[in-house]
């Protein structure tokens, strides 16, 4: 008994091209019938769901305490600030706003708009971002 590669093929459900043949539907318009891959539809996501950040507000509660040293409030702002510039780029703060308006509304912000504000002033602007990042993910997605 000897098997040819045309056996083969029809017994691993294999088409010329060496796609499996079980996904797609059948072209049997040459003499070998093969699989032609069906179309896929584009569709989008679905819309990304809003989480609370909670370290945020453990690091504002922190910041309070830090008040009594200016190293460690210092440090407490560096981190924070870090910590917001990220926190903002993955809320993609600013992206749908065509101008940032430093004296506007602040869901025009950027993440480097908000990191150098919390650095400059860490407790009042960490404050201000922590309680509008719903407002901030809502304008953006």
């Amino acid at each position: 008994m000897t098997l040819s590669l045309e056996d083969l093929r029809k017994k691993v459900d294999l088409c010329r091209q060496g796609e499996p043949s079980r996904k797609t539907p059948v072209f049997t318009g040459t003499a070998e019938p093969c699989q032609v891959p069906s179309p896929t539809a584009v569709t989008a996501g679905p819309r990304p769901v809003y989480q609370e950040n909670f370290l945020l507000v453990l690091l504002l509660v922190a910041g309070l305490f830090c008040l009594v040293d200016l190293k460690m409030l210092a440090l407490a702002g560096i981190f924070s600030a870090l910590l917001v510039y990220y926190d903002a780029g993955t809320l993609h703060a600013g992206e749908k706003s065509g101008k940032e308006l430093l004296f506007g509304n602040i869901v025009t912000w950027r993440p480097l708009t908000w990191a150098a504000c919390v650095l400059v002033i860490p407790l009042i602007f960490l404050a201000i971002y922590t309680f509008s990042r719903r407002e901030i993910f809502d304008a953006n997605n």
